[in-house]
């Protein structure tokens, strides 16, 4: 997984891969180390809901909690 702040016109998430295929994108809030929301917009990968339940999956197969995320 790779995150990163956007830097609009220098960095954002499609620059991780050069553009390249991936299994989910979108956006996130996290303070502290604690995920507080995502979604699942990208209007470079435009992924799909399958996508993003991909990812959720993910992040509960590694233990993250997800109670009160947005």
């Amino acid at each position: 997984m790779h995150v990163a702040e956007k830097k609009k016109g220098k960095f954002q998430h499609s620059s991780f891969l050069d553009g390249g295929a991936t299994t989910a994108a979108g956006r996130l809030v996290a303070h502290d180390g604690v995920l507080e929301a995502i979604w699942p917009y990208s209007g470079h990968y435009h992924p799909t809901e399958e996508n993003f339940m991909e990812f959720i999956s993910f992040l509960e197969e590694h233990h993250v909690d997800l109670t009160n995320v947005k």
